[in-house]
């Protein structure tokens, strides 16, 4: 199995389990398409735990972090 063929897997399993908006999953169907994991982010972000946050999770993290500098 090559790399491309588990990022696909990982991929679908990921969209199955969780929630999200029609775009966000265009954001991650982009992301993962360019060999990306849905384990991690463009912007290196961490948890808690110092481990790379899952992308969906960094988007909304970024996004309530712009929508702070807004307001």
């Amino acid at each position: 199995m090559t790399r491309n063929d588990l990022l696909k897997r990982e991929t679908a399993e990921y969209i199955a389990k969780v929630d999200m908006t029609q775009a966000e999953r265009q954001d991650l169907l982009d992301w993962t398409k360019d060999g990306n994991s849905v384990y991690d982010n463009p912007w290196h972000m961490a948890n808690d735990n110092g481990r790379p946050m899952d992308y969906i999770t960094a988007v909304r993290v970024a996004d309530d972090m712009r929508q702070m500098l807004i307001d």
